[in-house]
């Protein structure tokens, strides 16, 4: 009898199913060219070797010759095609050069042609459901029937071995396509999103609404989801480079980390430590919304109020004083910011700075400059005097010696006098809550050192060898200066946040574009978010005051796009007494 006659209806069917599937891998292979002398040049020769098993095995064993005496090597090669070809694909991409849209979106379809076909094709061609005991519909009409074999010895060991390695890069390859598309696990690495999620809680991730996209491209699924605020939400961290080197380094890093079962990381950064990349947040800010929090309160406007309103939704989740959270949460706490005290005597300072009186402030602001006139004895051999470093720290820190080079140095009253008193021509001017608040900072902070100044300067005139600390007036006016130091430096950034996006040269508000996002993290006295750089720049607290106090400031809020949102937290599962949603 004819050998083509005794084909069976389905073998024929899956003939053309493995071809479909070999025809879409030849095209992902040849996709792989490159002609870079990068790493990309290893992607088509790696490809084509795998083809060439896949030839040998499948077309000419299987679908030509129907001989299954090799099936086990024909069902792995089958298995493993589409996860080979995700390797390739990432190789091609991973060089210094990228490759266009339409050729990523014609490699990703090709590509998930053989991942279907990959499935139905090797189930049909184990020998469990092709033994010699079975009438299978497939085998009808093969040269040599596939059966079981039965291992024995030395052999049976080597074939258990095998089959358990196989098993678990089944597995690996498996979890990672599904991490990159469906679901991924995560485990929460700092206290920034506190009391909501605390260090170690263990959550899935959603990511198919979100618009996964395939390794080092933009081809991927549409995003689904409409975010809005409240949202918790993972996304990419911004403080980190985005370019094409760092995303291959990312996504090289992140197959390594699954296939060395979550050993090896290489994701650092360039000090060498694992980069906080991805990070869990809040949504607080929208498309179409200018933001400015002041005190811990966040407000909001858009285009059709011009007028700042709180957000009431975000005193919900912003915890900012950890003493008062569940007493089920606290003992899991691993920082507190503060203790209760030190966080009422925030709370006292900042209505201090509400109430500062500005006109007599003005007063004091002459006063101290007359006082000290008064105990002037400039010195022609002591030289010029040098402008002092502006920072709010360095002033209260040195006043002393600065003290004596305003006494005794020619120019030193004089530049006394302005930076006392440049403040106050701005004192009447309309201003935001944020630039408001920052201004009576400065104000508090030059009357406060003024008035250090004018008290040493009484030592100094009567050169007396006492500690400064042991004159009353001197101690009390430095405590308070620590306590300023201890805000502007230490919370000013955390509590609060200038207008944002900023008004435009002309004052014109600017907002958030469409499609983009402002997010926080709870934990807002210990959370390195949007809020923030990852690097400190000296500010002044005051624009408008050519001789303004500074301050060594993070503070550079900035948006994302949406595309850098990866999932969202849908399932806490560990540990298991806090078991939910979220």
């Amino acid at each position: 009898m004819n050998n083509k006659k005794e084909l069976s209806p389905e073998f024929k069917k899956l003939r053309i199913f493995l071809l479909i599937e070999i025809a879409a891998a030849a095209v992902v292979t040849l996709l792989n060219l490159s002609f870079h002398a990068d790493i990309s040049l290893l992607a088509f020769p790696l490809a084509l070797i795998y083809m060439a098993f896949i030839c040998w095995f499948v077309v000419k064993k299987i679908v030509i010759d129907t001989d299954g005496t090799h099936v086990f090597a024909a069902i792995k090669l089958i298995e493993y095609l589409p996860y080979f070809l995700f390797i390739t694909f990432i190789i091609r991409r991973a060089g210094e050069h990228g490759t266009p849209f339409v050729v990523d979106l014609f490699a990703v379809l090709c590509w998930f042609i053989v991942f279907v076909f990959s499935f139905i094709n090797s189930k049909p061609l184990y020998p469990a459901k092709n033994t010699a005991n079975t009438t299978s519909k497939i085998i009808q009409g093969w040269k040599v029937a596939p059966v079981a074999k039965q291992y024995k010895g030395g052999t049976k060991v080597i074939f258990e071995v095998i089959d358990w390695i196989d098993a678990f890069f089944w597995a690996i390859f498996t979890v990672l396509i599904f991490q990159i598309f469906l679901m991924q696990l995560y485990e929460i690495p700092s206290e920034s999103m506190v009391p909501t999620f605390l260090v170690k809680d263990k959550v899935f991730v959603s990511k198919i609404d979100c618009g996964p996209k395939f390794p080092l491209t933009d081809v991927g699924l549409p995003d689904f989801r409409k975010y809005k605020r409240g949202d918790t939400i993972v996304l990419r961290n911004p403080h980190y480079s985005m370019d094409r080197k760092s995303e291959v380094k990312t996504v090289s890093s992140q197959l390594i980390y699954m296939l060395s079962l979550m050993q090896i990381n290489l994701n650092k950064d360039a000090d060498g430590e694992l980069k906080a990349d991805p990070l869990v947040k809040r949504i607080t800010g929208l498309p179409g919304e200018q933001l400015v929090m002041q005190d811990g309160t966040l407000y909001r406007r858009t285009k059709e109020s011009d007028v700042f309103e709180p957000v009431a939704l975000d005193n919900k989740y912003a915890a900012w004083n950890l003493n008062a959270v569940s007493s089920k949460i606290k003992p899991y706490i691993l920082q507190f910011p503060f203790n209760s005290e030190e966080y009422q005597k925030m709370l006292d300072l900042e209505e201090e700075r509400r109430n500062y009186d500005l006109s007599s402030a003005e007063f004091q602001a002459y006063e101290i400059v007359r006082q000290l006139k008064k105990f002037a004895a400039l010195n022609k051999d002591a030289g010029s005097f040098t402008t002092p470093q502006m920072s709010e720290y360095s002033l209260f820190s040195n006043f002393a010696n600065i003290t004596k080079g305003l006494l005794i140095q020619e120019g030193g009253l004089e530049w006394f006098e302005k930076f006392m008193t440049s403040w106050i021509p701005s004192k009447n001017e309309v201003r935001d809550f944020y630039a408001e608040a920052n201004y009576r900072l400065n104000v508090m902070t030059k009357i406060t050192f003024g008035k250090l100044v004018v008290e040493y300067a009484k030592i100094y005139a009567a050169n007396t060898e006492t500690s400064l600390f042991d004159n009353s007036a001197i101690e009390e006016l430095y405590e308070h200066a620590g306590h300023l130091d201890w805000y502007i430096q230490g919370l000013l950034d955390e509590r609060n946040m200038p207008v944002f996006p900023a008004n435009d040269a002309n004052g014109n508000p600017k907002y958030i574009p469409e499609n983009c996002y402002f997010m926080m993290g709870d934990n807002r006295f210990n959370s390195l978010d949007l809020r923030h750089s990852s690097s400190q720049k000296e500010t002044a607290l005051t624009k408008s005051d050519p001789l303004s106090v500074t301050y060594y400031s993070f503070m550079a809020p900035q948006y994302i796009n949406k595309k850098y949102i990866i999932g969202k937290p849908v399932l806490r599962f560990w540990p298991l007494n806090r078991f939910g949603k979220v």
